[in-house]
Parts: structure tokens; C-alpha cells; sequence
């Protein structure tokens, strides 16, 4: 997604939708898309994931298909609506998210926000013919990429998903993918 311009933790808070610079990158990225196969087009209920995912389908004549599991990371949900240069100075639980990621919220670990993305990818993968795309946010693809590459999450917080990037999930191992590039393979 493109960066939050307002500086503030959005986490699963419903009413933020992308900046204009966002709807015009998926836009771009949707008609980037258009020649390739897909055949489904899947979104966290986030409206920013659903307006990304809405980009995507638009070129192919498909709906967007809401799944739960590839919502935000619920780490961040405590502090939703909170400015994130306000954030390190004054949680003891984000200095623990820095030492150690996969332990900072037991109520939603990471590896099962993993494991929970590439069920969905499984399931996506089996029940579509062609390629079927899935808009997410950048902690549940991070995670997703480190369980499924059997990597432990001492490297979570160096995995970068960039803005629109793209993590192919399956078939696996996970593989973090340029769309631009892979599109003029």
C-alpha cells in the first residue's frame, strides 16, 4: 500500500481508504496486469486492500472476494489511530516487537498469521484454474514468507514487501516478486 501520509497506525481501523497516489499505482499496476491469466482476485476487508484488489479485477471483469485471512496483523490494533512517531517513545511492547517479532503478541502470533496466508493461498491455488491474486497487507505477507521459506522470524523485520509489491506464495517456496519485471519476463 502507499505510504500512510498522515503518519498514523491504521491497523484494522475501517475508513481508510488510499491516498489518491495509491488508487493511481494500483490502477497503473491493474492495467499492467490486464494480459495475464487471473482468474480471481481475493482482498483483506480493509478498505485499502479492497480499493487495491478492485484495481486488479477491474481489467478482467472480476469481483473482489473479502477473506479474513489476509487482514492486518492485529499486533498493531492496540495503537490504531495513534502517530507513529509517537509510538517508540512510549510502548515497552514495540521494544519488544524489535527484539523479537514472533513473541510480541502471543493473542496472534506471527507464524500463525503465516500459516493463515498460505492456507488461504492453498485453497485459493486449488480452487482456480490461472493465476489468482490476493491483496494483503505487509506483515501478514512478511509472515507468510518466512514460514513458508521454513525460516525463523529473527529475519521478520528485514523481509521488505515494497509498496505494491508481491510475494508469489504458491506454488511455494515464497518468493518476494517485482509484478513490473515479472510481467516482461
Amino acid at each position: 500500500m502507499v505510504e500512510n501520509p498522515n503518519g498514523v497506525i491504521y491497523a484494522r481501523l475501517p475508513g481508510f481508504p488510499l491516498a489518491a497516489e495509491g488508487v493511481r499505482l494500483a490502477e497503473e499496476l491493474g492495467r499492467l496486469l490486464a494480459g495475464a491469466p487471473v482468474s480471481a482476485v481475493y482482498a483483506s476487508p480493509l478498505e485499502r486492500a479492497q480499493q487495491t484488489a478492485r484495481a486488479l479485477a477491474a481489467p478482467h471483469g472480476l469481483e473482489v472476494r473479502s477473506d479474513e485471512r489476509l487482514i492486518e496483523w492485529s499486533f498493531w490494533q492496540r495503537w490504531a489511530g495513534t502517530s507513529w512517531a509517537d509510538l517508540p517513545t512510549r510502548e515497552p511492547e514495540v521494544a519488544a516487537y524489535e527484539r523479537d517479532p514472533a513473541g510480541a503478541f502471543p493473542d496472534d502470533p506471527l507464524s500463525a498469521v503465516g500459516q493463515r496466508v498460505l492456507e488461504w493461498a492453498r485453497e485459493a491455488a486449488e480452487g482456480h484454474d490461472g493465476m489468482v491474486l490476493g491483496v494483503s497487507h505487509e506483515a501478514p505477507l512478511a509472515a507468510a514468507y518466512v514460514v513458508g521459506r521454513g525460516g525463523d522470524f529473527s529475519t521478520f523485520r528485514a523481509v521488505n514487501v515494497p509498496l505494491l509489491g508481491t510475494v508469489r506464495l504458491e506454488p511455494g517456496p515464497p518468493e518476494l516478486v517485482d509484478p513490473v519485471s515479472a510481467l516482461h519476463c
